[in-house]
C-alpha cells in the first residue's frame, strides 16, 4: 500500500456503492480532507500509586498551589462486581511517566 496511488478507502466505498446503485462510478477526491476543528487535549498516560496498587492512569492536568504540584487523573477503581472509572486530584508524588 503506497501513497499517491490509485483510490482511497472513501472512494473506493463510494465507487462500489455507485456500482451496486446503477449510477457511475466515477467519484473525484476532495481537494484537502478536513482536519480536526480543535487539536485533541494534552492526555498522557502515567503510572498512579494508590490504594490498589500501581494503576495506569491518564493525567488530565497539573494544578500548581504554592510549590506544590497536584495532578488531575482518571483512573479505574473497584466498584462492587466491576470497575468504575474515577476523576480526581492526587498528589504528585503519586505518579511516575508511563
Amino acid at each position: 500500500m503506497g501513497r499517491g496511488r490509485g483510490e482511497t478507502l472513501a472512494q473506493r466505498v463510494a465507487n462500489t456503492r455507485a456500482r451496486s446503485a446503477g449510477a457511475p462510478s466515477a467519484v473525484t477526491p476532495d481537494p484537502a480532507p478536513p482536519g480536526p476543528a480543535s487539536p485533541p487535549p494534552p492526555l498522557k498516560h502515567a503510572w498512579y500509586d494508590g490504594p490498589h496498587g500501581r494503576q495506569p492512569a491518564l493525567l488530565l492536568e497539573w494544578r500548581n498551589i504554592e510549590g506544590h504540584y497536584d495532578g488531575r487523573i482518571c483512573v479505574a477503581a473497584p466498584d462492587g462486581d466491576g470497575w468504575a472509572l474515577v476523576e480526581m486530584w492526587v498528589d504528585g508524588a503519586m505518579l511516575a511517566p508511563a
